[in-house]
């Protein structure tokens, strides 16, 4: 794994807005709860047992088997809408058995609706890539008044 000074900068932990980890890797646990106020650590286990749109930044090292259409429902479910999940898989050629690959994390992610907009590597065997909610520009509403001449 890279150092907690390498990573935890580029993953975008905003102060005062709790943050999540999820699965076994405790690598950069001090430094984001440093920065966030507040780091929750759950398994990797579905449903998640937390509260709803709770987190700024939810890091889940999905390094073994779990549904991924659950589990990005479930991650969906717990982050602020204004927050960031970074989703954490075996990079390709190292992937374990029973674990789920970049392309069928990607492809569960997307379906929630939220959209990826960055890759990091966090070492040698494992990428996290991160998903942000779509940014949707306002629609304009219909002028139903009187027009002025």
């Amino acid at each position: 794994m890279r150092t907690a000074v390498e990573v935890v900068p580029k993953l975008g932990v905003k102060s005062g807005m709790p943050a999540l980890r999820i699965g076994g890797v405790a690598t950069y646990d001090r430094p984001i709860e440093h920065l966030a106020g507040q780091l929750d650590v759950l398994d990797l286990r579905v449903p998640l047992r937390s509260k709803d749109g709770r987190y700024g930044l939810v890091l889940c090292f999905a390094l073994e088997g779990v549904p991924l259409d659950r589990l990005g429902a479930e991650l969906i479910r717990v982050s602020h809408p204004d927050g960031a999940i970074w989703l954490v898989v075996w990079k390709k050629g190292l992937l374990r058995e029973g674990a789920s690959s970049w392309n069928e994390a990607q492809q569960a992610m997307l379906e929630t609706g939220w959209v990826d907009n960055k890759i990091l590597s966090l070492g040698e065997e494992v990428y996290a890539t991160r998903y942000v909610r779509r940014r949707r520009p306002p629609m304009r509403e219909p002028d139903g008044g009187p027009h002025r001449s």
